[in-house]
């Protein structure tokens, strides 16, 4: 069940946070929450499982998103009398990845935008003209590196080949060294 699911995560990153119990209860910021009111719930010896108030503060004390209290590592997770699902599609239908069978998916998939409001909200039309119109860009982007290093490869042989007539003509070293200077200048 969902609830032995929480009790037994809530304890598990609990532990890993290195929190004893007390410190836990006290991070809480509730009276009602004791020490010994959390251990009873990580037990399931309270009578009733812990609340979605419950869930929302733990998950922000212990620095996790709320759903990483609920995920089941093992097992059928029970969500109802005689449904069931495993761990991985148990997770998914609560992030709104996945409906479970004897759903709405047309229901589940409309509610699952709020969680997913990344590309999945996109219109298919959209996302397919900003693929296209990125891909025109990277084309044109491509295209014209293409050119300037065609360009900048000219540019350099015509220097080496300025620098070559200059030694090969027997110029002073000195005015050599000045017009590499000068050539380092453009560069900046």
């Amino acid at each position: 069940m969902p609830g032995e699911i929480v009790r037994r995560r809530l304890r598990e990153v609990r532990r890993r946070r290195k929190l004893n119990a007390t410190e836990a209860a006290e991070r809480f910021g509730d009276p009602t929450m004791s020490a010994t009111v959390l251990m009873n719930i990580e037990a399931g010896r309270r009578q009733t499982e812990p609340t979605v108030d419950e869930l929302i503060r733990f998950a922000y004390i212990l620095d996790v998103p709320p759903a990483a209290l609920l995920m089941a590592e093992a097992g059928q997770v029970q969500v109802a009398p005689g449904v069931t699902a495993d761990p991985g599609r148990f997770r998914r239908w609560v992030l709104g990845q996945e409906p479970l069978d004897g759903v709405d998916e047309t229901r589940y998939r409309a509610a699952a935008k709020l969680l997913n409001d990344d590309d999945q909200s996109v219109a298919p039309e959209l996302r397919e003209e900003f693929l296209s119109k990125a891909q025109v860009a990277f084309d044109a982007f491509f295209a014209d590196s293409e050119e300037i290093r065609r360009k900048t490869r000219q540019q350099v042989r015509g220097v080496l080949g300025e620098i070559r007539e200059a030694v090969v003509s027997g110029t002073d070293p000195a005015e050599l060294v000045a017009k590499i200077d000068e050539f380092l200048n453009r560069l900046g």
